[in-house]
């Protein structure tokens, strides 16, 4: 490939948005640089078909776990093949979340397993993933001052637990991941030079 892939990875409340937007700043100002996310396409397309517009219904809680997850496999193999052209125009490739949040967020696939795991081992290594580490009660604090919207559909204890489980699977998901492990608790700004110096110790394109 003549790009490198940069994955983050994190809990919702762990600031990947925001690092994600100041990478893409950043990188910007010397290379060409295009966001992605692995399986947006079927996300957007589970919300519409489980939702109906109301913010309570959670595609999530709505569709079995080990669905997603293979469908979410399969278009992220897939979506190296029809966005190639515009990968192959940029220096950095951003992703949103990487296959690591499959794992924590959905149930393992059972169903035809050995096949959906072919299907995963096709998937390109990011040249670096960035997991943005924070404890269960920074992610819930976030979460509710940005009125995300979670906190419409679950009560604060129920949101509280379902961030802690997570934040308990990324412990075990993420601890052979090879992942650069960032301290999402930090300052943004902080955050933000720490990653660019990890992407400035890396060979090829210019980091800003």
């Amino acid at each position: 490939m003549t790009y490198r892939i940069v994955a983050l990875e994190g809990v919702d409340g762990s600031g990947k948005s925001t690092l994600l937007e100041s990478l893409h700043t950043s990188l910007s100002a010397h290379s060409k640089v295009v966001r992605a996310r692995p399986a947006r396409a079927l996300s957007n397309a589970f919300r519409r078909i489980a939702e109906d517009g109301r913010p309570e219904n959670l595609y999530q809680d709505a569709l079995p776990a080990p669905f997603r997850h293979s469908a979410y496999l399969l278009e992220s193999a897939v979506q190296f093949r029809y966005e190639q052209h515009r990968f192959e125009q940029a220096d950095f490739v951003l992703f949103d979340r990487w296959r690591h949040t499959w794992a924590v967020y959905c149930e393992d696939v059972v169903e035809h397993g050995d096949w959906f795991a072919r299907i995963e081992a096709l998937l390109p290594r990011p040249d670096v993933l960035f997991w943005l580490r924070v404890d269960p009660e920074l992610a819930y604090e976030r979460l509710v001052a940005r009125q995300d919207r979670w906190v419409e559909a679950y009560s604060p204890a129920g949101l509280r637990a379902k961030i802690t489980r997570l934040c308990e699977r990324y412990e075990e998901v993420m601890r052979d991941s090879g992942a650069v492990v960032l301290d999402g608790t930090g300052p943004a700004s902080e955050v933000r030079a720490e990653a660019l110096a990890v992407l400035a110790a890396q060979p090829a394109a210019s980091v800003g």
